[in-house]
């Protein structure tokens, strides 16, 4: 079951969905008809080129059943990202396009109208959103049926509040009051009636309840707001507190409101990330890494002879630890092994800074991705010495753990890299971690990689 505003968006994707469907169809036949002056002018297109299209529209209803459960691309439509919808969609028509004319080796596909058509598919896409959105707007301006919303806040809530239903009001979803009350504590009688008599006066579909409460006082307000037809929506913050993931999970007899997402759980997506590893780590074991070991090799034999690797105990999934292969950049036998990197550090031999400042050093650790030690991306592993210390710094950092380390990560790609000096830092890794964990889709990693190789020559100025 839904709530009323959820209802109230999702309610909307359907036209879109049909709206999509439509500007699609009209680019394909516009694409084949142009196609079709080349040679001889047909208005019904060959059988194999009919497939692009069911593939596009295969492709856009997989999108909405995904994308639209909870009304993310209409949020995003009706806040002013349209450009950002509509390539969205053409990039998830193009790859199983793309797969399709792999298949044939011949020339039955025209090639010309498939990008023909995923070329003036994004402006059409786009200009349709427009379109539809404003047709939406001033429906909902017109028309009923509007939902009708009270809103019960404290000082500091109504700001945010007002703003999100000024964006949102052409969704025809209507502020049509706001009672702001302080937390009177054991007061109920006082706020009840200032309650009763605001839905009275406003006679709003639904009151959206935004202060503390309990079992006992919610049913009470139930009550109250149900004697004048209205339906009680409670913010769960009021309940839970301010979390930044809140996930509600229903398994009979239990209901339970749980403080973290864990994608990475599922084993489809398990198995997805470890194809993706496995994809990755592959190509640069069997390519790139012995090219690179015989230069580090050279350059080892030159300014500081010993090891090629560098072994070290890190902390992996769930606390446990294994050895983490690097390039050695540090002269041997040095006996400060758990003492981080700084610039300009002794230890470093001439050339070692440079294998460093481009994330050369840390190559060898795809051979521990392909032993399953670690991940493409992920959190970066520390020594368990470090573990400890930086747990006290922030209470959620072993949190962290729950997915296996990485070569890169999203914190790295934020610039939060190179050795860690206060506690300001570690809560701003962590915090970063901790969103890739609750995030992590295929798109977030393949997104963290491409900008991995971008920053290795951006010379952050904390890599060491």
């Amino acid at each position: 079951m839904s709530d009323s505003i959820s209802q109230r968006i999702k309610g909307w994707s359907v036209f879109f969905t049909i709206s999509d469907t439509i500007a699609l169809t009209i680019c394909f036949l516009i694409s084949n008809f142009v196609w079709s002056f080349k040679g001889e002018v047909s208005l019904l297109p060959p059988a194999k080129d009919l497939v692009v299209l069911a593939i596009a529209l295969a492709a856009i209803a997989v999108h909405h059943l995904l994308s639209e459960r909870q009304g993310e691309d209409v949020l995003c439509i009706f806040n002013g990202r349209c450009l950002q919808a509509a390539a969205k969609q053409i990039l998830v028509i193009t790859v199983p396009l793309l797969f399709y004319i792999s298949m044939w080796r011949d020339y039955w596909v025209s090639r010309f109208v498939v990008i023909f058509f995923l070329m003036l598919g994004a402006p059409v896409l786009y200009l349709s959103k427009i379109l539809l959105r404003n047709w939406i707007s001033a429906l909902s301006r017109s028309r009923r049926p509007r939902l009708r919303v009270l809103a019960v806040v404290d000082d500091d809530d109504k700001a945010l509040l007002d703003n999100w239903f000024e964006v949102n009001r052409a969704l025809g979803i209507e502020l049509c009051g706001t009672l702001v009350l302080p937390n009177w504590g054991d007061k109920i009688e006082i706020i009840e009636q200032r309650l009763e008599e605001s839905v009275s006066s406003h006679r709003p579909d639904l009151v959206i309840w935004a202060l503390e409460t309990n079992a006992r006082r919610t049913t009470r307000l139930r009550r109250l707001v149900e004697k004048h037809g209205a339906h009680l929506g409670v913010d769960l913050g009021a309940i839970t507190g301010r979390q930044a993931d809140v996930v509600l999970a229903n398994y009979p007899p239990f209901s339970l409101v749980c403080f973290h997402n864990q994608p990475l759980i599922n084993p489809a997506n398990n198995f997805a990330k470890s194809a993706l590893d496995l994809a990755v780590s592959l190509p640069v074991i069997l390519f790139v890494l012995p090219v690179m070991c015989a230069g580090v090799w050279l350059l080892h034999r030159m300014v500081s002879p010993g090891p090629l690797f560098f072994k070290q105990k890190r902390s992996g999934v769930n606390g446990s630890v294994f050895w983490v292969r690097k390039f050695r950049t540090m002269h041997c036998n040095h006996g400060q092994e758990t003492v981080q990197a700084r610039h300009n550090d002794s230890r470093i031999f001439p050339g070692g800074a440079l294998l460093r400042k481009l994330s050369i050093d840390e190559l060898p650790q795809f051979l521990n991705v392909l032993t399953g030690d670690m991940s493409v991306v992920g959190p970066r592993p520390h020594m368990p010495e470090h573990d400890e210390l930086f747990a006290r710094d922030c209470e959620q950092y072993l949190l962290r753990h729950a997915v296996k380390p990485g070569i890169t990560g999203l914190a790295q790609v934020r610039g939060l890299r190179g050795p860690i000096d206060d506690s300001h830092e570690v809560r701003a890794r962590v915090s970063s971690d901790l969103e890739y964990c609750a995030k992590w889709t295929v798109f977030l990693d393949l997104s963290i990689i491409f900008r991995t190789f971008f920053h290795m020559f951006s010379f952050h100025p904390k890599s060491c």
